[in-house]
């Protein structure tokens, strides 16, 4: 999975859609402001819901989100 740090919120979501080899259809952020939603859906994808992936609507910041996520994702 893709580091987050030093990365805007498009960059890494756009990587983290190329880096995922899944089925599962992740649409492109187009809205910052939307990244819970976003987030959301990615935490839905079925190889990674046994992950316990955090909940977006959790976190204020999306990086902090984030780095919890890929924390949990380093070895896919």
């Amino acid at each position: 999975m893709i580091d987050p740090r030093g990365m805007s919120l498009t960059q890494w979501a756009d990587g983290v859609i190329l880096t995922l080899n899944s089925e599962w259809s992740l649409s492109r952020l187009d809205d910052e402001i939307r990244w819970m939603d976003w987030a959301a859906q990615f935490q839905r994808i079925p190889e990674l819901t046994q992950r316990n992936i955090p909940n977006p609507y959790q976190f204020s910041d999306w990086r902090e989100w984030a780095m919890r996520s890929y924390s949990m994702l380093e070895n896919i």
